[in-house]
């Protein structure tokens, strides 16, 4: 999971590159500019998965001025700002 600066996030192009290191990559771009969110999770990646590694765009904000983290859980499934808080709320 990547974490930006909220007002910044989209504006600067914030984004997840994931490569198998042989030539194949996947890019994951944000698509919303959310500008009250602490945290995003942009994309989730499956190693378990039927066919392979699978990567998914899946792209949730944070509650608005919440600084509490995503958390990720042994199921592959993930909750936000459930998480440890890692910035000041209001």
């Amino acid at each position: 999971m990547l974490q930006a600066k909220a007002s910044d996030r989209k504006s600067y192009g914030a984004q997840v590159v994931v490569t198998d290191g042989r030539g194949s990559a996947v890019t994951v771009p944000l698509f919303n500019n959310r500008n009250l969110s602490c945290w995003v999770a942009i994309a989730l990646i499956e190693f378990n998965g039927p066919g392979g590694v699978e990567i998914r765009h899946v792209e949730k904000y944070s509650g608005n001025h919440v600084g509490a983290r995503p958390s990720l859980y042994s199921s592959g499934n993930f909750l936000m700002s459930t998480g440890k808080i890692e910035f000041k709320t209001r």
